[in-house]
């Protein structure tokens, strides 16, 4: 049913718009990334399947499955200074979580788990994105305590409370989208599942942050990785879409609808095919993200279309929820 009502609502839009692995040991599932279609966009980038096979990427030289749950991206240059966004792809009924860190290898590296809501490893597709601060985007991570570990040039952070923060930019970002993920910001683990939402600020060079535990409750201690990726970056479309499906801003000749409760599309004017889509629960304005969901992503209905599916945390009974949502197909 749910294929059906993408296509049908597709269709009338297209119309209208016309580690704990130790350094010995094997790393085995290494796929070359001659294996996926290249991009010349000079972003960075990788779509993996759970068991550890690039689809698609751009900048990468390899990815190697180490064990359940556990994977180690390689690129063609040094990321230890970037930020990683990473969003699950829907391959279960309940919605797993990808959790990012720095290569355990190398420099050129990125740690990345997927693990089920009650914090266990298993294994799981994923879209990962490496924000070195290209034109058109920016990052920061922040650690354990509150502190800017790294950022693009000028960035500057501010503790409003227990899980709060504010994420200052040396310009407006209020036309972009603001993506998160959970994850150390050296090359240690995440140990805890938890969330990271975002929003924004009535100052229209932040964004606010929330990280949360697992029951949706506000959480200090909580490490994350934030890219910020505006309108103009190359070869990428984002979205900041409503519960209602309605997109607030974004790319040009990129639209977006709701098929049924907790199911989006994003459309653009582009093969996305050969792209990876992060995507992140954030609310579309000032407003608190108050209630605290899963974002994954799951099949578009046609070539230039990408799907995104909102759940309540399991705690919350898991259930498909419309909630909106930050998104960017990158390629």
């Amino acid at each position: 049913m749910r294929t059906t009502m993408f296509s049908r609502m597709s269709r009338r839009l297209l119309a209208v718009t016309a580690v704990t692995a130790a350094a010995g040991a094997s790393w085995a599932g290494i796929a070359s990334a001659a294996q996926a279609p290249a991009s010349g966009s000079g972003n960075l980038f990788a779509s993996v399947t759970q068991s550890g096979t690039l689809t698609a990427g751009g900048g990468v030289t390899g990815v190697s499955h180490l064990g359940t749950g556990q994977y180690e991206l390689t690129f063609s240059q040094d990321v230890s200074g970037c930020a990683y966004v990473a969003t699950t792809i829907n391959a279960y009924s309940q919605a797993l979580q990808a959790y990012t860190a720095g290569g355990h290898a190398s420099p050129d590296g990125v740690y990345v788990e997927t693990k089920n809501q009650g914090g266990g490893l298993t294994d799981g597709p994923f879209n990962l994105v490496v924000d070195c601060g290209q034109p058109g985007s920016s990052y920061a991570v922040v650690g354990y305590t509150a502190n800017l570990v790294r950022s693009s040039s000028g960035v500057t952070l501010s503790s409003l409370g227990i899980g709060r923060y504010d994420v200052t930019f040396p310009a407006s970002v209020k036309g972009c989208a603001y993506l998160a993920t959970v994850g150390d910001p050296g090359n240690a683990l995440v140990y805890n599942p938890n969330g990271v939402y975002t929003g924004s600020s009535s100052n229209p060079d932040q964004v606010y942050i929330e990280t949360k535990n697992t029951g949706g409750g506000l959480s200090a201690g909580i490490p994350f990785h934030l890219a910020v990726i505006c309108p103009g970056a190359a070869s990428t479309h984002v979205a900041v879409v409503g519960a209602t499906g309605l997109a607030t801003r974004g790319s040009a000749l990129t639209s977006s609808y709701l098929s049924s409760t907790g199911q989006y599309a994003v459309v653009t004017n582009k093969d996305l095919s050969a792209c990876a889509t992060v995507a992140t629960r954030g609310s579309v304005n000032t407003s608190v993200p108050y209630t605290p969901a899963t974002v994954e992503v799951v099949p578009g209905p046609a070539s230039n279309t990408v799907g995104i599916q909102v759940r309540d945390l399991l705690a919350f009974g898991g259930n498909l929820n419309s909630q909106s949502f930050h998104a960017a197909a990158v390629c």
